[in-house]
Protein backbone atom coordinates (compact mmCIF):
# COMPACT_ATOMS: atom_id res chain seq x y z
CA UNK A 1 0.00 0.00 0.00
CA UNK A 2 1.41 3.37 -1.04
CA UNK A 3 0.61 5.04 2.30
CA UNK A 4 2.65 2.43 4.17
CA UNK A 5 5.57 3.03 1.81
CA UNK A 6 5.32 6.77 2.46
CA UNK A 7 5.21 6.32 6.22
CA UNK A 8 8.17 3.92 6.14
CA UNK A 9 10.17 6.29 3.92
CA UNK A 10 9.59 9.24 6.26
CA UNK A 11 10.42 7.21 9.37
CA UNK A 12 13.60 5.79 7.79
CA UNK A 13 14.88 9.08 6.35
CA UNK A 14 17.41 11.13 8.28
CA UNK A 15 17.66 14.07 5.87
CA UNK A 16 14.51 15.38 4.16
CA UNK A 17 13.80 18.15 1.67
CA UNK A 18 10.27 19.57 1.29
CA UNK A 19 9.41 21.80 -1.68
CA UNK A 20 6.37 23.51 -3.11
CA UNK A 21 5.59 25.26 -6.36
CA UNK A 22 6.75 28.52 -7.89
CA UNK A 23 4.32 31.45 -7.49
CA UNK A 24 3.69 30.01 -4.03
CA UNK A 25 0.31 30.29 -2.34
CA UNK A 26 -0.96 29.77 1.18
CA UNK A 27 -1.54 26.05 0.66
CA UNK A 28 1.97 25.28 -0.58
CA UNK A 29 3.70 27.48 1.99
CA UNK A 30 1.46 26.21 4.78
CA UNK A 31 2.26 22.60 3.92
CA UNK A 32 6.04 22.89 3.85
CA UNK A 33 6.23 25.00 7.01
CA UNK A 34 3.95 22.52 8.81
CA UNK A 35 6.16 19.68 7.58
CA UNK A 36 9.23 21.56 8.80
CA UNK A 37 7.98 21.60 12.40
CA UNK A 38 6.48 18.10 12.18
CA UNK A 39 9.72 16.55 10.89
CA UNK A 40 11.72 18.39 13.56
CA UNK A 41 9.50 16.65 16.11
CA UNK A 42 10.68 13.36 14.59
CA UNK A 43 14.31 14.54 14.92
CA UNK A 44 14.75 14.78 11.15
CA UNK A 45 17.15 17.15 9.40
CA UNK A 46 14.78 19.02 7.06
CA UNK A 47 15.26 21.79 4.51
CA UNK A 48 12.36 23.64 2.86
CA UNK A 49 12.78 25.11 -0.62
CA UNK A 50 10.80 27.33 -2.99
CA UNK A 51 12.26 28.50 -6.30
CA UNK A 52 10.60 31.88 -5.79
CA UNK A 53 10.05 34.53 -3.14
CA UNK A 54 7.55 34.18 -0.31
CA UNK A 55 4.79 36.79 -0.78
CA UNK A 56 4.72 39.40 1.98
CA UNK A 57 1.20 38.39 3.02
CA UNK A 58 2.47 34.96 4.16
CA UNK A 59 5.60 36.06 6.00
CA UNK A 60 3.74 36.13 9.32
CA UNK A 61 3.57 32.32 9.21
CA UNK A 62 5.92 30.23 11.36
CA UNK A 63 9.19 29.06 9.77
CA UNK A 64 8.87 31.05 6.54
CA UNK A 65 12.30 32.41 7.49
CA UNK A 66 13.62 28.86 6.99
CA UNK A 67 12.53 28.78 3.32
CA UNK A 68 15.39 29.18 0.85
CA UNK A 69 15.97 28.85 -2.86
CA UNK A 70 16.71 25.23 -3.90
CA UNK A 71 20.28 24.00 -3.64
CA UNK A 72 21.80 20.67 -4.67
CA UNK A 73 21.76 19.17 -1.20
CA UNK A 74 22.20 15.59 -0.08
CA UNK A 75 19.00 14.05 1.28
CA UNK A 76 17.35 10.68 1.76
CA UNK A 77 13.87 11.86 0.83
CA UNK A 78 12.25 14.61 -1.24
CA UNK A 79 8.65 15.63 -0.47
CA UNK A 80 6.97 17.77 -3.14
CA UNK A 81 3.71 19.33 -2.00
CA UNK A 82 0.92 20.92 -4.07
CA UNK A 83 2.90 20.52 -7.33
CA UNK A 84 0.77 19.04 -10.10
CA UNK A 85 3.86 18.33 -12.19
CA UNK A 86 7.63 18.51 -11.79
CA UNK A 87 7.87 21.76 -13.78
CA UNK A 88 5.90 23.55 -11.06
CA UNK A 89 8.85 22.92 -8.74
CA UNK A 90 11.09 25.22 -10.79
CA UNK A 91 14.78 24.40 -10.39
CA UNK A 92 13.92 22.09 -7.47
CA UNK A 93 12.78 19.51 -10.04
CA UNK A 94 16.47 18.63 -10.48
CA UNK A 95 16.39 17.13 -6.99
CA UNK A 96 14.18 14.34 -8.34
CA UNK A 97 17.26 13.08 -10.19
CA UNK A 98 19.61 13.05 -7.21
CA UNK A 99 17.46 12.29 -4.14
CA UNK A 100 16.85 8.50 -4.04
CA UNK A 101 13.24 8.62 -2.83
CA UNK A 102 10.49 11.12 -3.59
CA UNK A 103 6.93 11.66 -2.39
CA UNK A 104 4.35 13.69 -4.33
CA UNK A 105 1.54 15.01 -2.10
CA UNK A 106 -1.19 16.84 -4.01
CA UNK A 107 -4.90 17.31 -4.70
CA UNK A 108 -4.94 18.50 -8.35
CA UNK A 109 -6.77 16.38 -10.91
CA UNK A 110 -4.02 17.23 -13.42
CA UNK A 111 -1.23 15.66 -11.32
CA UNK A 112 1.23 13.69 -13.48
CA UNK A 113 2.34 11.23 -10.74
CA UNK A 114 6.01 12.09 -11.24
CA UNK A 115 7.48 10.83 -7.94
CA UNK A 116 8.43 7.38 -6.64
CA UNK A 117 5.44 7.56 -4.30
CA UNK A 118 2.35 9.55 -5.21
CA UNK A 119 -0.26 10.48 -2.61
CA UNK A 120 -2.80 12.39 -4.70
CA UNK A 121 -6.31 12.86 -3.33
CA UNK A 122 -8.42 14.87 -5.75
CA UNK A 123 -11.30 14.92 -3.27
CA UNK A 124 -9.24 16.96 -0.81
CA UNK A 125 -10.03 20.68 -0.80
CA UNK A 126 -6.35 21.51 -0.22
CA UNK A 127 -2.99 19.79 0.03
CA UNK A 128 -3.00 20.96 3.66
CA UNK A 129 -5.84 18.49 4.34
CA UNK A 130 -3.62 15.65 3.13
CA UNK A 131 -0.58 16.83 5.08
CA UNK A 132 -2.80 17.14 8.16
CA UNK A 133 -3.83 13.49 7.81
CA UNK A 134 -0.24 12.38 7.23
CA UNK A 135 0.97 14.19 10.36
CA UNK A 136 -1.81 12.59 12.41
CA UNK A 137 -1.06 9.09 11.05
CA UNK A 138 2.63 9.57 11.89
CA UNK A 139 1.56 10.15 15.48
CA UNK A 140 2.94 13.68 15.62
CA UNK A 141 1.17 15.93 18.09
CA UNK A 142 -0.28 19.11 16.61
CA UNK A 143 0.85 22.38 18.16
CA UNK A 144 -0.06 25.99 17.47
CA UNK A 145 2.63 26.47 14.81
CA UNK A 146 1.71 23.37 12.79
CA UNK A 147 -1.98 24.18 13.18
CA UNK A 148 -1.52 27.77 11.99
CA UNK A 149 0.43 26.71 8.90
CA UNK A 150 -2.13 24.08 7.94
CA UNK A 151 -5.07 26.41 8.62
CA UNK A 152 -3.63 29.01 6.23
CA UNK A 153 -3.41 26.25 3.60
CA UNK A 154 -7.01 25.18 4.15
CA UNK A 155 -8.55 28.65 4.34
CA UNK A 156 -6.76 30.04 1.27
CA UNK A 157 -7.35 27.06 -1.02
CA UNK A 158 -11.05 26.96 -0.17
CA UNK A 159 -11.57 30.72 -0.59
CA UNK A 160 -12.43 31.01 3.10
CA UNK A 161 -14.58 27.86 2.82
CA UNK A 162 -16.63 29.25 -0.09
CA UNK A 163 -15.42 27.02 -2.96
CA UNK A 164 -17.34 23.92 -4.03
CA UNK A 165 -14.36 21.74 -3.05
CA UNK A 166 -15.11 22.44 0.64
CA UNK A 167 -16.45 19.34 2.40
CA UNK A 168 -17.61 18.40 5.89
CA UNK A 169 -14.15 16.91 6.43
CA UNK A 170 -12.60 20.28 5.54
CA UNK A 171 -14.56 21.80 8.42
CA UNK A 172 -13.56 18.94 10.73
CA UNK A 173 -9.89 19.62 9.95
CA UNK A 174 -10.35 23.36 10.46
CA UNK A 175 -12.09 22.70 13.78
CA UNK A 176 -9.23 20.54 15.02
CA UNK A 177 -6.69 23.16 13.96
CA UNK A 178 -8.66 25.87 15.80
CA UNK A 179 -8.72 23.64 18.89
CA UNK A 180 -4.92 23.53 18.65
CA UNK A 181 -4.45 27.26 18.93
CA UNK A 182 -5.35 28.89 15.61
CA UNK A 183 -6.73 32.43 15.87
CA UNK A 184 -9.35 32.61 13.12
CA UNK A 185 -9.76 36.38 13.41
CA UNK A 186 -6.00 37.01 13.20
CA UNK A 187 -5.52 34.90 10.08
CA UNK A 188 -8.70 36.20 8.43
CA UNK A 189 -7.62 39.79 9.00
CA UNK A 190 -4.13 39.19 7.57
CA UNK A 191 -5.18 37.09 4.57
CA UNK A 192 -8.54 38.56 3.55
CA UNK A 193 -8.74 42.07 5.03
CA UNK A 194 -5.26 43.49 4.62
CA UNK A 195 -4.80 44.94 1.11
CA UNK A 196 -1.83 47.17 0.36
CA UNK A 197 -2.65 50.45 -1.34
CA UNK A 198 -0.38 49.50 -4.26
CA UNK A 199 -2.34 46.26 -4.76
CA UNK A 200 -5.58 48.22 -4.66
CA UNK A 201 -4.26 50.29 -7.56
CA UNK A 202 -3.41 47.07 -9.42
CA UNK A 203 -6.93 45.74 -8.78
CA UNK A 204 -8.31 49.01 -10.13
CA UNK A 205 -6.33 48.58 -13.36
CA UNK A 206 -7.48 44.99 -13.81
CA UNK A 207 -11.12 45.92 -13.30
CA UNK A 208 -10.82 48.95 -15.56
CA UNK A 209 -9.51 46.72 -18.36
CA UNK A 210 -12.14 44.01 -17.80
CA UNK A 211 -14.13 42.88 -20.82
CA UNK A 212 -17.18 40.59 -20.97
CA UNK A 213 -17.64 38.07 -23.78
CA UNK A 214 -20.18 35.52 -25.02
CA UNK A 215 -23.38 37.01 -23.64
CA UNK A 216 -21.51 38.24 -20.55
CA UNK A 217 -20.68 34.69 -19.46
CA UNK A 218 -16.91 35.25 -19.60
CA UNK A 219 -15.01 37.99 -17.77
CA UNK A 220 -11.56 38.70 -19.19
CA UNK A 221 -8.79 40.67 -17.44
CA UNK A 222 -5.14 41.25 -18.22
CA UNK A 223 -2.14 42.88 -16.58
CA UNK A 224 1.01 43.85 -18.43
CA UNK A 225 4.54 44.60 -17.33
CA UNK A 226 3.92 48.34 -17.15
CA UNK A 227 0.95 47.83 -14.80
CA UNK A 228 3.27 46.38 -12.16
CA UNK A 229 5.95 49.03 -12.69
CA UNK A 230 3.51 51.94 -12.52
CA UNK A 231 1.65 50.67 -9.44
CA UNK A 232 4.77 49.48 -7.59
CA UNK A 233 3.49 45.91 -7.34
CA UNK A 234 4.91 42.45 -7.99
CA UNK A 235 3.53 39.30 -9.59
CA UNK A 236 2.37 37.79 -6.28
CA UNK A 237 -0.01 40.74 -5.85
CA UNK A 238 -2.16 39.23 -8.62
CA UNK A 239 -3.44 36.55 -6.23
CA UNK A 240 -7.26 36.50 -5.96
CA UNK A 241 -7.83 39.44 -8.35
CA UNK A 242 -9.44 37.00 -10.77
CA UNK A 243 -12.27 36.51 -8.27
CA UNK A 244 -13.60 39.99 -9.08
CA UNK A 245 -14.42 38.67 -12.55
CA UNK A 246 -15.75 35.33 -11.36
CA UNK A 247 -18.07 37.00 -8.84
CA UNK A 248 -19.97 39.04 -11.43
CA UNK A 249 -23.62 38.04 -11.71
CA UNK A 250 -24.12 35.86 -14.79
CA UNK A 251 -20.41 35.17 -15.38
CA UNK A 252 -19.48 31.48 -15.62
CA UNK A 253 -15.75 31.77 -16.44
CA UNK A 254 -13.15 34.34 -15.43
CA UNK A 255 -9.82 34.67 -17.25
CA UNK A 256 -6.74 36.54 -16.04
CA UNK A 257 -3.66 36.87 -18.23
CA UNK A 258 -0.45 38.33 -16.81
CA UNK A 259 2.91 39.09 -18.41
CA UNK A 260 5.71 37.52 -16.36
CA UNK A 261 9.38 37.04 -17.30
CA UNK A 262 8.67 36.84 -21.04
CA UNK A 263 5.77 34.44 -20.52
CA UNK A 264 2.03 34.87 -20.35
CA UNK A 265 0.66 33.37 -17.14
CA UNK A 266 -3.01 32.43 -17.33
CA UNK A 267 -5.49 31.81 -14.52
CA UNK A 268 -8.96 30.38 -15.06
CA UNK A 269 -11.94 30.13 -12.71
CA UNK A 270 -15.46 28.82 -13.28
CA UNK A 271 -18.64 28.72 -11.21
CA UNK A 272 -20.84 25.83 -12.17
CA UNK A 273 -20.28 23.76 -15.28
CA UNK A 274 -17.22 24.68 -17.37
CA UNK A 275 -14.19 22.43 -16.81
CA UNK A 276 -11.36 24.98 -16.87
CA UNK A 277 -8.80 22.24 -16.23
CA UNK A 278 -9.67 20.93 -19.70
CA UNK A 279 -8.96 24.40 -21.16
CA UNK A 280 -5.68 24.77 -19.25
CA UNK A 281 -4.50 21.37 -20.51
CA UNK A 282 -4.56 22.76 -24.07
CA UNK A 283 -1.68 25.01 -22.90
CA UNK A 284 0.07 22.16 -21.01
CA UNK A 285 -1.29 23.56 -17.75
CA UNK A 286 -3.84 22.19 -15.31
CA UNK A 287 -5.22 22.27 -11.81
CA UNK A 288 -8.83 21.75 -10.82
CA UNK A 289 -12.16 21.57 -12.63
CA UNK A 290 -13.13 25.01 -11.28
CA UNK A 291 -9.67 26.58 -10.92
CA UNK A 292 -6.69 26.04 -13.19
CA UNK A 293 -3.70 27.79 -14.67
CA UNK A 294 -1.06 27.68 -17.37
CA UNK A 295 1.92 29.51 -18.86
CA UNK A 296 2.79 30.09 -22.51
CA UNK A 297 5.65 31.73 -24.34
CA UNK A 298 3.61 33.99 -26.60
CA UNK A 299 2.09 37.43 -26.85
CA UNK A 300 -0.76 38.28 -24.52
CA UNK A 301 -3.09 39.06 -27.45
CA UNK A 302 -2.41 35.69 -29.07
CA UNK A 303 -3.08 33.81 -25.84
CA UNK A 304 -6.22 35.86 -25.26
CA UNK A 305 -7.66 34.86 -28.64
CA UNK A 306 -6.76 31.20 -28.14
CA UNK A 307 -8.15 30.88 -24.62
CA UNK A 308 -11.38 32.72 -25.43
CA UNK A 309 -11.98 30.44 -28.41
CA UNK A 310 -11.47 27.34 -26.23
CA UNK A 311 -13.83 28.69 -23.58
CA UNK A 312 -16.41 29.55 -26.23
CA UNK A 313 -16.35 25.90 -27.35
CA UNK A 314 -16.82 24.71 -23.75
CA UNK A 315 -19.78 27.08 -23.26
CA UNK A 316 -21.42 25.83 -26.43
CA UNK A 317 -21.01 22.22 -25.32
Amino acid sequence: MILNDILDSINEAKEIIAVTHVSPDGDGIGCITALYKAMKKLDKDISIFIDDVVPDIYKFMPYTDKITKPINKRADLLIAVDCADAERMGSAKELLKVVPKSINIDHHVSNTLYANMNYVDTNAASSAEIVYQLIKILGIDLDQEIAESLYVGVVTDTGNFMYSSTTSFTHEVAGDLINNGVSVSKISDIIFHNIKYSKLKLISRAIDKMELYFNKKVAYMELKKEDFIETGTIISDVENIINFGRDIDGVEVAVMLVEKDGLVKGSLRSKSYVDVNKVAKEFNGGGHVRASGFSKNSSINEVKNEVLELIKNELNE
